[in-house]
């Protein structure tokens, strides 16, 4: 189970399997990477997943980018006195031990201006930098969702 403490540190990004990179003490994997198809004219899409670390030290995603947008931002959704409003997150830890997951009504990576229409089954490369130099390329499938389903975002 994600703990919301552990879902209120910081985040960051994608894949479309899972994949395995160690940094210190730290082993991360991250799956159920996918991002939500958009309306042809959007500028910003949404992407989520999930990471678990089963390292002994904490892990630390500082900065995402892809080659498909022209920049990426961790955010945080806070619902204040029935009002939501979305909050940059600067990196993400993720605990030994813990997963945090980016997730629709909760913290999510947005991916600003994508470089070309992006349509269901389309895959994006996400690239994340961590602390201490490491790097890991993923990709994330695009997902349409219907009116009817559930839509946080």
């Amino acid at each position: 189970m994600i703990s919301r403490a552990g879902q209120l540190l910081t985040v960051g990004l994608l894949l479309l399997s899972p994949a395995t990179n160690s940094f210190a003490d730290a082993t991360v994997s991250i799956d159920k990477a996918w991002v939500r198809e958009a309306p042809p004219a959007a500028k910003v899409l949404a992407a989520y997943m999930v990471f678990t670390n089963s390292g002994a030290g904490t892990a630390v995603v500082t900065s995402i980018e892809s080659p498909d947008f022209s920049g990426a931002e961790i955010h945080q959704t806070i619902v204040e006195e029935g009002l939501a409003s979305m909050l940059p997150v600067a990196r993400l830890e993720v605990p030994a031990g813990q997963q945090v997951a980016l997730e629709p009504g909760g913290m999510h990576l947005m991916l600003f201006n994508p470089v070309r229409r992006l349509r269901e089954g389309d895959s994006v490369t996400l690239l994340i930098h961590g602390a201490g130099g490491w790097q890991a390329s993923v990709k994330a499938p695009v997902v349409r969702y219907s009116a009817a389903e559930e839509h946080r975002h």
